[in-house]
C-alpha cells in the first residue's frame, strides 16, 4: 500500500475534529477506474470514541443508497436500530476506504456551523485505526495529522523527559523518588 498523510491546521483550539471527506457507492477499484463515481463530499467529525464510522440520512439519500442491514447502536441516549449502509470514503490524503459498513447516524447540528458546511459523515475507529492519528494543540492551535498505513509508534514520554532533564537536571526517575522520599516523610 502507497504511503499517504494529510495534515489539517485549524486557526485556533477546537472542540471538534472536521475534515472534508468524499462518500460514494461502494465500487471495486476496477469499478471506480473503469467510471468516474459520483462523490458526494461532505463535513466529517472525527471520532475516537465510535467504535464504526457512519454517515446521515441525507448522505444515503444523496447517493439512492439502499440499505444493508440493521445494526443496535450504542450512544449517549441509550440504544437504538438503524440502517446500515456499504459506502466508499474517500479521506483528504487520497486514501479511499472501500466497501465499509457505515451505520445511519443523526448528527446534532452546530448553530453556529452554515448548513451547508454541517457534518454528515462520522469517521470512527474502524477508520481511524487503519493508520497513524495525532492531534495537537501547541500554540493554542489545534493540528490533526493522520497518515496510512500505520507507520511507528508516537510515544511523547522522551521528548518530555529529556525536557524535564534540560529544565531541572533531573529525569523522570530521579523525580519519582523524590516525591515518593517526600510522601513517606508525612
Amino acid at each position: 500500500m502507497r504511503n499517504r498523510a494529510f495534515t489539517t491546521r485549524y486557526p485556533g483550539r477546537v472542540r471538534v475534529i472536521l475534515t472534508k471527506v468524499g462518500v460514494f457507492l461502494p465500487l471495486t477499484e476496477e469499478e471506480a477506474k473503469a467510471q468516474t463515481p459520483q462523490i458526494n463530499e461532505c463535513m466529517a467529525i472525527w471520532d475516537t470514541g465510535a467504535t464504526h464510522s457512519g454517515i446521515t440520512k441525507k448522505v444515503a439519500d444523496n447517493l439512492g443508497l439502499r440499505p444493508t442491514g440493521i445494526a443496535e447502536v450504542r450512544h449517549a441516549n441509550g440504544k437504538s436500530l438503524t440502517n446500515t449502509y456499504l459506502v466508499n470514503i474517500s479521506l483528504p490524503n487520497g486514501v479511499t476506504v472501500s466497501q465499509i459498513r457505515v451505520t445511519e447516524v443523526q448528527l446534532l447540528p452546530d448553530p453556529n456551523i452554515p448548513e451547508e458546511k454541517q457534518p454528515q459523515v462520522l469517521i470512527g475507529m474502524d477508520i481511524i485505526a487503519m493508520g497513524d492519528f495525532a492531534i495537537t494543540n501547541s500554540g493554542q492551535k489545534t493540528t490533526l495529522s493522520f497518515r496510512t498505513p500505520p507507520h511507528k509508534e508516537i510515544d511523547f514520554i522522551p521528548e518530555a523527559d529529556e525536557q524535564n532533564i534540560q529544565e531541572t537536571g533531573r529525569n523522570r526517575h530521579e523525580r519519582r523518588a523524590m516525591k515518593a522520599s517526600v510522601r513517606k516523610s508525612y
